[in-house]
């Protein structure tokens, strides 16, 4: 009977401690499965919030590269600047006193004032010296109308029939001037008489283009 009433006590006592060992497996599986799902949010958060920072930068890099492409004010005024430069460079000038006679004039690159004799110099052509402008500036006690007939027969001893020019430009040095061209060969003379306060006469000889014509009077308006 003991034996029984230990046998009974040993079995139940089995059986409690098997029933335990369940409860608590089964009360660690839903930790385990609770701790997985965390895992889980965890990760998922930390990827949503990686993504988040990934699109962030990328936009960022988006918006950089946008305000990179765009010319800054300094960029656009260098490039204003480097394209006037160069405009300039074609047209550059320097301010020349003559050492013959009391003016000076802005002579462009390309040219040069040299002395031709007393009371007159040459602003010569540097590529191609058989083109140039000679000035001579007239005392204030010079007569204009002597000085006219002078340019007038210049340009009649290149060839009689030259030409005086009437559609003259109505301000600058050349407003009210007598101007005579003359055509011989390739070679055009042209023989000015400019009046106002600094009467002077200019003989401009150039070949039959009108482009180093033009320079010529542009320096020429600048004499002062």
């Amino acid at each position: 009977m003991k034996s029984m009433n230990k046998l009974f006590i040993v079995s139940a006592s089995v059986a409690l401690l098997l029933s335990a060992c369940g409860t608590n497996e089964d009360s660690a599986q839903p930790k385990s499965n609770d701790q997985a799902e965390n895992v889980q949010q965890d990760t998922a958060s930390k990827s949503d919030q990686t993504s988040g920072a990934a699109k962030e930068e990328s936009k960022k890099d988006a918006d950089s590269a946008e305000v990179s492409a765009e010319p800054s004010g300094s960029q656009s005024s260098t490039s204003e600047t480097a394209e006037g430069g160069q405009s300039r460079s074609s047209s550059e000038t320097k301010l020349t006193k003559s050492s013959e006679q009391d003016y000076s004039i802005q002579v462009m690159d390309g040219y040069k004032l040299t002395g031709e004799e007393p009371g007159k110099d040459a602003l010569v052509l540097t590529s191609d010296d058989s083109q140039f402008m000679r000035i001579e500036m007239l005392s204030s006690e010079a007569s204009l109308d002597d000085a006219a007939q002078s340019v007038k027969q210049t340009a009649t001893a290149v060839n009689k029939n030259a030409a005086e020019k009437k559609n003259l430009e109505e301000n600058g040095i050349f407003k009210d001037s007598v101007w005579y061209e003359a055509t011989s060969g390739d070679h055009t003379v042209n023989a000015v008489l400019v009046k106002g306060k600094k009467p002077m006469k200019l003989t401009i000889f150039t070949k039959n283009d009108a482009e180093n014509l033009d320079k010529f009077m542009q320096m020429a308006q600048t004499i002062q």
